[in-house]
Protein backbone atom coordinates (compact mmCIF):
# COMPACT_ATOMS: atom_id res chain seq x y z
CA UNK A 1 0.00 0.00 0.00
CA UNK A 2 1.08 3.28 -0.82
CA UNK A 3 1.12 6.01 1.50
CA UNK A 4 0.52 9.43 0.64
CA UNK A 5 2.59 12.04 1.34
CA UNK A 6 1.20 14.91 3.94
CA UNK A 7 3.41 17.77 3.18
CA UNK A 8 3.83 19.94 0.02
CA UNK A 9 6.85 18.43 -2.39
CA UNK A 10 7.75 20.60 -5.42
CA UNK A 11 9.97 17.95 -7.49
CA UNK A 12 10.35 17.56 -11.50
CA UNK A 13 11.97 20.60 -14.07
CA UNK A 14 9.91 22.55 -16.27
CA UNK A 15 11.32 25.41 -18.61
CA UNK A 16 8.61 28.07 -19.29
CA UNK A 17 9.19 31.81 -20.71
CA UNK A 18 8.54 34.62 -18.67
CA UNK A 19 5.45 36.74 -19.99
CA UNK A 20 6.00 40.85 -20.56
CA UNK A 21 4.14 41.78 -17.48
CA UNK A 22 7.61 39.66 -15.44
CA UNK A 23 5.12 36.70 -14.69
CA UNK A 24 6.19 33.06 -14.67
CA UNK A 25 3.87 29.61 -15.24
CA UNK A 26 3.93 27.56 -11.65
CA UNK A 27 3.01 24.19 -12.92
CA UNK A 28 -0.33 22.79 -12.56
CA UNK A 29 1.07 19.95 -10.39
CA UNK A 30 3.21 21.72 -8.02
CA UNK A 31 -0.03 24.46 -7.32
CA UNK A 32 -2.07 21.60 -6.70
CA UNK A 33 0.94 20.16 -4.09
CA UNK A 34 0.78 23.88 -2.48
CA UNK A 35 -2.48 23.04 -1.49
CA UNK A 36 -4.28 25.87 -2.52
CA UNK A 37 -1.60 28.42 -1.28
CA UNK A 38 -2.54 31.51 -2.85
CA UNK A 39 0.61 33.32 -2.23
CA UNK A 40 3.96 32.31 -2.59
CA UNK A 41 7.13 34.38 -1.37
CA UNK A 42 10.68 34.45 -3.77
CA UNK A 43 13.64 35.03 -2.42
CA UNK A 44 17.02 35.92 -4.25
CA UNK A 45 19.37 33.05 -3.52
CA UNK A 46 23.23 34.01 -3.15
CA UNK A 47 23.91 31.13 -6.01
CA UNK A 48 22.11 33.42 -8.29
CA UNK A 49 18.88 31.99 -8.54
CA UNK A 50 15.48 32.35 -7.40
CA UNK A 51 13.82 30.32 -4.31
CA UNK A 52 9.92 30.65 -4.17
CA UNK A 53 8.30 28.81 -1.25
CA UNK A 54 4.31 28.23 -0.61
CA UNK A 55 3.25 30.12 2.05
CA UNK A 56 3.47 26.54 4.74
CA UNK A 57 7.59 27.11 3.86
CA UNK A 58 7.39 30.37 5.07
CA UNK A 59 5.80 30.30 8.18
CA UNK A 60 7.99 27.50 8.44
CA UNK A 61 10.62 29.93 8.09
CA UNK A 62 9.01 32.18 10.39
CA UNK A 63 9.51 29.99 13.09
CA UNK A 64 13.06 29.36 12.66
CA UNK A 65 13.80 33.39 12.47
CA UNK A 66 11.47 34.32 15.46
CA UNK A 67 14.67 33.13 17.90
CA UNK A 68 16.94 35.51 16.39
CA UNK A 69 18.24 38.15 19.05
CA UNK A 70 18.99 41.28 18.75
CA UNK A 71 22.82 40.45 19.09
CA UNK A 72 23.37 37.84 16.18
CA UNK A 73 24.66 40.13 13.88
CA UNK A 74 26.08 37.54 11.36
CA UNK A 75 22.33 35.72 11.06
CA UNK A 76 20.23 38.93 10.97
CA UNK A 77 22.54 40.33 7.81
CA UNK A 78 21.67 36.87 5.98
CA UNK A 79 18.00 37.77 7.01
CA UNK A 80 17.90 41.16 5.85
CA UNK A 81 20.20 40.47 2.50
CA UNK A 82 17.65 37.50 1.76
CA UNK A 83 14.24 39.41 2.92
CA UNK A 84 14.38 43.01 1.49
CA UNK A 85 15.31 41.47 -1.73
CA UNK A 86 12.31 39.38 -1.07
CA UNK A 87 8.62 39.54 -3.14
CA UNK A 88 5.44 38.22 -2.01
CA UNK A 89 3.38 37.53 -4.88
CA UNK A 90 -0.07 36.37 -5.47
CA UNK A 91 -1.01 33.16 -8.11
CA UNK A 92 -3.24 34.10 -10.48
CA UNK A 93 -6.03 32.29 -12.26
CA UNK A 94 -3.29 31.52 -15.07
CA UNK A 95 -1.14 30.01 -12.25
CA UNK A 96 1.47 32.96 -12.73
CA UNK A 97 3.56 34.95 -10.41
CA UNK A 98 4.64 37.83 -10.98
CA UNK A 99 8.67 38.56 -10.43
CA UNK A 100 10.13 41.76 -9.74
CA UNK A 101 13.15 43.44 -12.08
CA UNK A 102 15.18 43.57 -9.50
CA UNK A 103 14.99 39.44 -8.80
CA UNK A 104 14.94 38.42 -12.42
CA UNK A 105 18.18 40.55 -12.85
CA UNK A 106 19.56 39.20 -9.84
CA UNK A 107 18.96 35.74 -11.49
CA UNK A 108 20.06 36.79 -14.85
CA UNK A 109 16.39 35.43 -16.03
CA UNK A 110 15.51 37.53 -19.71
CA UNK A 111 12.86 35.06 -21.52
CA UNK A 112 13.42 31.76 -20.55
CA UNK A 113 13.26 30.47 -16.96
CA UNK A 114 13.76 26.78 -15.81
CA UNK A 115 11.90 25.73 -12.90
CA UNK A 116 13.41 23.13 -10.97
CA UNK A 117 11.27 21.58 -7.79
CA UNK A 118 13.76 20.79 -4.43
CA UNK A 119 10.87 18.88 -2.67
CA UNK A 120 9.97 21.33 -0.18
CA UNK A 121 10.08 24.70 -2.47
CA UNK A 122 11.27 25.41 -6.07
CA UNK A 123 14.01 27.26 -7.77
CA UNK A 124 13.90 29.57 -11.20
CA UNK A 125 16.93 29.75 -13.16
CA UNK A 126 18.31 30.80 -16.00
CA UNK A 127 18.95 27.78 -18.60
CA UNK A 128 22.85 28.77 -18.55
CA UNK A 129 23.13 29.53 -15.37
CA UNK A 130 21.51 26.05 -14.54
CA UNK A 131 23.63 24.41 -16.67
CA UNK A 132 26.65 25.73 -14.72
CA UNK A 133 25.31 24.40 -11.89
CA UNK A 134 23.94 21.12 -12.93
CA UNK A 135 27.85 20.34 -14.58
CA UNK A 136 29.82 21.36 -11.16
CA UNK A 137 27.18 19.97 -9.22
CA UNK A 138 27.75 16.35 -11.10
CA UNK A 139 31.19 16.88 -11.08
CA UNK A 140 31.40 17.10 -6.56
CA UNK A 141 28.27 14.47 -6.55
CA UNK A 142 29.33 11.65 -4.14
CA UNK A 143 30.40 13.99 -1.62
CA UNK A 144 27.63 16.23 -1.49
CA UNK A 145 25.17 13.34 -1.43
CA UNK A 146 27.23 12.17 1.44
CA UNK A 147 26.75 15.57 3.48
CA UNK A 148 23.29 15.39 2.76
CA UNK A 149 23.10 11.64 4.23
CA UNK A 150 22.08 10.42 1.18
Amino acid sequence: MVKALTRTVFVGTFRHTVDDKNRVAIPAKWRAAARGSQEFYVLPDPTNCLVVLPASAMEKMLERVDDISIGEYERRNVLRLISSGAHSTPCDNQGRVGLTEELLQHAGIEKDAVLVGVLTKFEIWSPSRLADVKRNTTQNFAEAAKQLGL
